[in-house]
């Protein structure tokens, strides 16, 4: 058995093929996957899809190059994280496929996620932004990648 370690199936053009993905999760033998949450303001949905499916969980945390949006404190995300389906911090990482130029903001912000997933009130993992190469380079830097691109859940 897989697990998909990291999906946005509560984006809505995901979400509309709900029924398509978990028939390819179950074909591809992914018994679980977490629907990994990037901003408080979609949030819902994500814990939606993971209260809907039993063999899907949450969770919480926004991604660190998403800007202008609701920043949570650690005491909020302590308290989201404590929802059943919940078991991970994020969505954390620094994405250099996306972002160019000054990423000071960034590292920030991914310094503050991953530090309150190591806090002693916290016993949850960080959800990874995944394994992508950087925008100027040809190849990744490793040999994992979390994209829906490459998951067994949205194979396209």
């Amino acid at each position: 058995m897989f697990v998909d370690s990291h999906c946005h199936i509560n984006f809505p053009d995901l979400h509309a093929r709900m029924p398509e993905l978990l028939a390819n999760m179950a074909e591809k033998h992914v018994g679980h996957a977490l629907c990994v949450a990037v901003n408080m303001e979609t949030l819902q949905s994500v814990l939606d899809v993971a209260e809907q499916h039993g063999n899907v969980f949450a969770s919480v945390g926004v991604h660190p190059d998403y800007e202008d949006v609701d920043e949570p404190d650690a005491d909020r995300l302590v308290a989201l994280s404590r929802h059943p389906r919940v078991v991970a911090i994020g969505e954390t990482g620094l994405d250099y496929f996306r972002l160019t130029g000054d990423l000071e903001g960034v590292r920030s912000a991914r310094r503050r996620q991953g530090a309150l997933s190591k806090a002693p009130a916290m016993l949850l993992p960080a959800a990874s932004t995944g394994c992508m190469p950087a925008a100027s380079s040809n190849s990744l830097r490793t040999t994992c990648t979390s994209s829906s691109r490459w998951s067994a859940t949205c194979s396209r």
